[in-house]
């Protein structure tokens, strides 16, 4: 800026230096006098363009630096409101501020940012059931996190599309695609396992999330392995005591106890249950624990009971806008009701 200004200014004195020569040959003083008014107006003119290009050039600079300011404020804002969306299960405020957030961290180009807000989104859109939509963040979070040095979010990315996989299994009429999508569910689930492995991460609630989602793979299938899926779901249990996670553990623990519903142990599943019931401090947890706990009734011929409490899962749900939720629950209902008739 300086070297600019300097030339500036040996442009106008060499300005002056002309306006004066021709002042000296003029043939009046009222001439003179014109003269002089129509050269300083002519200066002030030539200044005012030969400073335009920076002040426009800083302009753009500045403007430029708003709009930077503003993407970072938006992403500051979405992450400081996550948490406490998150555990007050306001999941369409974190789909409606997410998305914009994801926008801003896109044009400020905050790959890091972006992933982040993409795990999370993967995770608020499963919740709700938009399983496509989900499958669509968590592979983006993948293809961003491919780049990291720090191996959290692709791990992240990978657990998050084994569940997505095994929810979308879940939905599939056909048996040959059903099968299909719950073994790739699997061998995501075992590809974050080796890399976390590999990669020689020192994360034990992330350790604890791969365990979870693979033993789910296994589980959710019909077909699946359900003694891997209860080795995984114990190896689990483990990593979230150790790190405090309450809410994992006790969702970890209601995995634990369908299974043993699925091994007819009812006793088992009970137990689990029981444990676990005066822990569950949300909603949506205590959902889970009644669509499991009004299998079990049916299962042991306690109809009544098991007709009341999926009702009650099926208010909660409805609360949570749980789209699968409701879906599974009013299924439930539904082969209750063709029973009792």
């Amino acid at each position: 800026m300086t070297i600019y200004f300097k030339s500036l200014s040996q442009q106008v004195v060499n300005l002056f230096d002309s306006f004066n020569k021709n002042i000296q040959t003029a043939l009046t003083a009222q001439q003179k006098k014109i003269f002089i008014i129509v050269s300083v107006a002519l200066g002030f003119l030539a200044i005012g363009y030969l400073i335009k290009p920076y002040f426009t050039k800083k302009a753009v600079l500045l403007n430029e630096h708003d709009k930077q300011t503003r993407s970072d404020d938006v992403v500051k804002i979405y992450f400081e409101k996550f948490e406490e969306f998150s555990k007050s299960e306001k999941w369409q405020e974190i789909i409606s501020q997410g998305t914009v957030a994801l926008e801003a961290s896109k044009k400020a180009s905050k790959p890091q940012d972006e992933a982040k807000i993409c795990a999370q989104l993967t995770s608020t859109a499963f919740y709700l059931g938009d399983y496509n939509q989900a499958l669509l963040y968590a592979n983006r979070c993948h293809e961003l996190s491919e780049e990291f040095i720090d191996p959290s979010l692709l791990l992240r990315a990978l657990y998050l599309e084994s569940a997505v996989h095994r929810a979308l299994a879940a939905k599939c009429q056909e048996e040959q695609a059903q099968q299909a999508s719950y073994l790739r569910a699997v061998k995501i689930g075992e590809e974050a396992l080796s890399l976390y492995s590999k990669k020689e991460v020192k994360n034990i609630n992330l350790q604890g999330k791969i365990y979870f989602n693979l033993g789910a793979a296994h589980a959710d299938n019909p077909k699946g392995d359900l003694k891997a899926a209860m080795d995984c779901y114990l190896i689990a249990i483990k990593c979230f005591k150790d790190t405090k996670a309450v809410d994992d553990v006790i969702r970890t623990n209601m995995r634990l106890g369908k299974v043993h519903l699925l091994q007819k142990n009812y006793d088992l599943s009970q137990q689990v249950l029981d444990d676990v019931r005066s822990l569950i401090a949300n909603e949506r947890l205590s959902m889970h624990a009644d669509y499991l706990e009004a299998q079990l009734k049916m299962a042991t011929n306690d109809r009544e009971n098991a007709l009341k409490i999926a009702k009650d899962g099926l208010k909660k749900a409805e609360n949570l806008g749980a789209k699968e939720d409701e879906l599974r629950l009013t299924a439930l209902l539904k082969s209750m009701e063709a029973f009792q008739a």
